[in-house]
Order: C-alpha cells, then sequence, then structure tokens
C-alpha cells in the first residue's frame, strides 16, 4: 500500500509543481500591460518580432495614408519619444489627432511597429462637462450629504 501512496503523492506532488511554475511564468511574461516608448527603444533588436503592447499620444498630423486600402503610418510620442507605427485595419472613431492610444503587435527591423490592435481614448469626450461640488460628497456610501440635493 505504501507503494500505491508514494505513486499518487508523486503525481500530486508534480501536478502542483507544474501549476506553480505555469502560475509564475504566466504572471512573469505579463507583469505590464504596455511598454513605455523609451523601454521598447532601449530594447533595441530584442524587441524585434516579440508580441507587446505600447502606449502613448497620437502625435498631431501624423497620419499618413497610403495607397494600399487602410494602411496607415503614425507617429505615437511619451515622455519626447516618438514611435512610427503601422496599421491596416479600420480605425476606431476616437482615433484623433492628441488622443490616447494603446497599440498591439509587434517590433519591425525596418523601425516600426507593426500594431494589429489599436485602441484610442479621446480625453476631451470623457471630461465632465461643468463644475461639480464635491464637499457634499461621501465617498463611503457614495452618495450627496443630506439637504444638498
Amino acid at each position: 500500500m505504501s507503494g500505491k501512496k508514494l505513486k499518487i503523492s508523486f503525481t500530486f506532488g508534480t501536478i502542483v509543481v507544474l501549476l506553480a511554475w505555469i502560475t509564475y511564468t504566466g504572471l512573469n511574461n505579463n507583469q505590464k500591460y504596455y511598454f513605455e516608448i523609451k523601454d521598447l527603444l532601449a530594447m533595441g533588436p530584442k524587441a524585434e518580432n516579440q508580441g507587446m503592447r505600447v502606449k502613448g499620444l497620437l502625435v498631431p498630423d501624423s497620419v499618413e495614408k497610403t495607397g494600399n486600402g487602410l494602411e496607415i503610418f503614425f507617429q505615437l510620442e511619451e515622455k519626447g519619444q516618438k514611435l512610427k507605427v503601422r496599421y491596416t485595419k479600420e480605425r476606431p472613431d476616437t482615433f484623433k489627432d492628441g488622443s490616447e492610444v494603446l497599440v498591439e503587435g509587434k517590433m519591425t527591423k525596418d523601425g516600426y511597429f507593426d500594431a494589429t490592435f489599436l485602441m484610442a481614448k479621446c480625453p476631451s469626450k470623457y471630461k465632465a462637462e461643468g463644475n461639480y461640488d464635491t464637499k457634499n460628497y461621501n465617498p463611503e456610501t457614495h452618495e450627496l450629504k443630506e439637504g444638498t440635493n
């Protein structure tokens, strides 16, 4: 009976070690939701052909349309660093000069980021209109204090 218990213990231990390894490597590879442009550029050739996400602001007047249908080139900027990006799919309505853009894809040998996914957020679209008095707001209950309607 001890041989059978040993086999079961070994199998269970192996499964636990494999799950721990998978969890660790998964978390290690996905710790950052996106790379900053300066970090991507600092990687040099190591960044080529690795799937990653990069975030930046769309540089005004940087969008260049090509004759190949939806293909465009544009620049993202973050903290003074710029990155040239190529994208070949339909763009969201919020993709406008100065908008915050997150792209997913791979860096190429030609020095531009070949994006397969693009998400843009237009900050002006989400700003509240008007000024709100927050002195009478209770953040614990998410309600206004008595008599402040």
